[in-house]
């Protein structure tokens, strides 16, 4: 199966937005409006349907960088990766029932984000800012031209009733995209509660 292009999913928001009198070849050299506004939204609506979901595709684990100077009550600070979206969970040690909580906040300064857990050398699973779209399932890229149907049909549509029918639509695709998504493998058992463990 070939691979789908930013132009293909560009052009299928353009199609979803009924303005298919412009269609893209090449989002990074095409010219005109049209072309201007999908090349200005994509990357944006991109990330942020990485974010809506943990895409199996999208999904990573990173041994986390201590970078010192942990916030009461908290152990550990860690380096928030760069090419982290949304931060999922800390990897447990062992199948449990609950993930350990960690909290995310600036480096003092401003200058990054850090996570804060008590996890000694912890790791990170986080949807990543997968930007190949050969890496790309179906159900996310029909999510995805819907987001960016809906970002793009202001400009160039103007529609209120098309605009909220593309939102409408994003919700109804990413849903199904998600059920498809988080089909695809099978988490490993979880432990017994302790009080159950103890009947046993």
């Amino acid at each position: 199966m070939s691979t789908v292009t930013r132009a293909q999913i560009c052009n299928l928001a353009l199609a979803h937005i009924n303005q298919t009198q412009t269609t893209i070849s090449n989002l990074a050299t095409d010219r005109g409006n049209t072309a201007t506004i999908c090349r200005t939204h994509y990357d944006v609506a991109r990330r942020a349907v990485l974010a809506d979901h943990a895409w199996t595709f999208a999904t990573m684990r990173e041994a986390l960088a201590d970078v010192g100077g942990p916030a009461s009550p908290w152990l550990y600070r860690y380096d928030y990766p760069s090419d982290c979206l949304q931060a999922r969970a800390i990897q447990q040690r062992i199948v449990s029932a609950t993930p350990p909580p960690f909290a995310v906040e600036l480096i003092a300064g401003g200058a990054k984000r850090s996570i804060l857990t008590d996890v000694a050398q912890a790791v990170l699973i986080y949807t990543a800012d997968v930007q190949n779209e050969a890496l790309f399932t179906p159900g996310f890229v029909q999510a995805l031209s819907w987001h960016l149907a809906a970002e793009i049909a202001p400009a160039l549509s103007g529609n209120a009733r098309i605009i909220e029918n593309a939102q409408r639509t994003y919700a109804r695709f990413l849903a199904a995209a998600q059920a498809t998504d988080s089909a695809e493998g099978e988490s490993p058992p979880e432990l017994d509660a302790n009080w159950i463990q103890a009947r046993a």
